[in-house]
């Protein structure tokens, strides 16, 4: 069997119809980027699921960027977030229940462990404003409510498969464009229909398992698929001194002003890739004179 190319994002169209496509691995990065965490497995796949997710959406929407899809709720999950740019950079993390015992996440589905939760979808593209929307959690997994936001608020047929185990992240985006080559609506209706069916044959295993030309031939046998090249993904945190020192001065100058009165200077870890930074009011002053980022 061929190995499927980890860490890596592949488009691809269906020749004569109005279709695109997708599919993006996460091994080493996603490897990476849990490795600092003791996630329990059931987070650690649910976390897998939301950056195959982010990548996927990113190439979907074609922008230069950044684009975070985040989660937040008040069950055992109180957070997920994964970030995924144009130039296929990643990271992620969970933050769950504090004191929340192991089995507290078993046989618990996507909205159990998100009770009360609320999904966002942001844009931060370059030359335009900031763009944020909200996906409701109508689905018990995130696939499902992926697919209802596409319908609901791109008008866009779509389907969604992820999968993820301890050491790597799948997803595979079909989605149906708008009207170009298949004029007429009735067999334009009938054709979706019959990739959308076929696509969802696929188990998780098998999208896991499978090289991609493997799979899409397997899938859609009587179909001409074109696959382009693949796009290399990579986990890359952000985080600096001075993006740093900007979470600081967002505490406020009372705040800060008491953490500094308790100790000469501060030990900072980032919650994504686990670098440690030590900002003392000295240092923090210079960050600030210089100009901070945000987090």
């Amino acid at each position: 069997m061929i190995e499927p190319m980890q860490d890596s994002s592949t488009r691809f169209v269906f020749v004569d119809a109005d279709v695109r496509g997708n599919i993006v691995r996460l091994g080493d990065s996603f490897k990476q980027m849990t490795a600092p965490h003791d996630y329990p497995h059931e987070v650690q796949e649910l976390l897998g699921e939301f950056l195959a997710a982010a990548l996927l959406l990113s190439d979907t929407i074609k922008f230069e960027g950044r684009l975070t899809l985040q989660a937040n709720g008040q069950g055992n999950i109180r957070l997920l977030m994964a970030e995924a740019t144009h130039e296929g950079a990643v990271r992620g993390i969970a933050q769950l229940e504090e004191a929340a015992p192991a089995n507290a996440f078993m046989d618990k589905n996507l909205l159990q462990l998100l009770s009360g939760g609320t999904l966002t979808v942001t844009v931060e593209a370059r030359g335009r404003e900031r763009y944020q929307s909200i996906v409701p959690l109508l689905g018990e997994t995130l696939a499902e409510c992926l697919e209802s936001y596409f319908q609901q608020s791109e008008q866009l047929n779509t389907f969604i498969r992820l999968s993820a185990d301890s050491t790597q992240a799948t997803g595979m985006l079909i989605q149906q464009l708008p009207v170009q080559m298949e004029q007429d609506l009735a067999q334009r209706a009938d054709r979706w229909q019959t990739i959308r069916v076929l696509a969802g044959t696929i188990t998780g295993p098998e999208l896991m398992a499978d090289a991609n030309s493997v799979l899409l031939q397997h899938l859609f046998v009587d179909e001409n698929i074109q696959m382009f090249g693949e796009t290399s993904v990579r986990f890359q945190c952000s985080c600096s001194e001075q993006r740093m020192a900007g979470a600081l001065v967002s505490l406020g100058e009372l705040e800060l002003a008491s953490l500094f009165e308790e100790r000469q200077t501060l030990a900072l870890t980032c919650e994504f890739c686990g670098a440690h930074y030590n900002i003392d009011n000295k240092k923090l002053t210079q960050l600030v004179t210089e100009g901070v980022k945000p987090h």
